[in-house]
């Protein structure tokens, strides 16, 4: 299971496990910090609530609200009335990928001969408190450690730990189109806009011929603010070498 540090935040959402049934309460485990809460029989559904059994059963995993925190009696109060559907839904989707972002961190604790114990108090907390989630810490490395460095990552542990997420983690592609507009009035002309339609391919464009003297160039990338910087570069180069073409390209998505 993917683990917190120290005690979760008034309001926050939770995942729990009910452990015993009392009376007027239940006594639940919250799995991601291995600590133990309540829920009060006015927390459990809307209305009147004649029996605790009727509502949840021992061994039930849900989605509950942090209501009050007493961290020196190491006390949490906690609601299950007060989260709705979608909630539900949204915290239990983060846990699932917080639980895979875990396997991966036990696979790059393995390559730095750790326990994943020790791969949680070394950097596993931290990237969890700096980018929200240990998910999302392990989707930002899968475009390299650099990210994870500027927040206090160590190096060994930063390109370990991308190499892990470049691995296993699918990013979505992103793709940026431009009009070209090309004309030459050279004796040579269609040579050198073959040769510039070129050098667009080798740099990673794709060319797509419009109609003279139109053309779409797509950019292809995965780093969406990167990958728009990094097309403006090369259209700009390709304007810039293009002696015998009068060339106009803007980017349109």
């Amino acid at each position: 299971m993917a683990k917190k540090r120290g005690f979760p935040m008034q309001g926050e959402l939770v995942i729990c496990v009910v452990k015993r049934l009392n009376p007027n309460s239940a006594d639940v485990f919250l799995e991601e910090y291995g600590k133990e809460g309540m829920v009060h029989i006015s927390e459990i559904v809307t209305g009147w609530v004649r029996s605790i059994k009727d509502h949840i059963k021992i061994g039930q995993t849900g989605v509950a609200k942090v209501m009050r925190v007493n961290e020196s009696e190491g006390y949490i109060a906690l609601s299950l009335k007060r989260v709705d559907s979608r909630q539900e839904k949204e915290k239990m989707k983060e846990y699932n990928l917080d639980k895979k972002a875990e396997k991966m961190l036990g696979m790059a604790a393995e390559k730095m001969k750790k326990t994943l114990d020790q791969a949680y108090a070394e950097v596993g907390f931290t990237l969890q408190e700096s980018f929200g989630s240990l998910f999302k810490a392990f989707k930002k490395a899968a475009s390299g450690g650099d990210a994870l460095k500027s927040r206090g990552i160590p190096e060994e542990w930063a390109s370990v730990i991308a190499e892990v997420a470049a691995k296993n983690i699918e990013q979505k592609e992103f793709a940026f189109k431009a009009d070209l507009t090309l004309r030459s009035y050279e004796g040579d002309g269609l040579e050198a806009i073959k040769e510039l339609l070129g050098n667009a391919e080798k740099a990673g464009v794709e060319v797509h011929y419009i109609s003279a003297p139109r053309y779409m160039l797509k950019f292809r990338t995965k780093d969406a603010k990167k990958g728009e910087r990094q097309f403006q570069e090369i259209l700009d180069t390709l304007e810039s070498k293009s002696k015998k073409v009068e060339s106009s390209a803007k980017i349109t998505e």
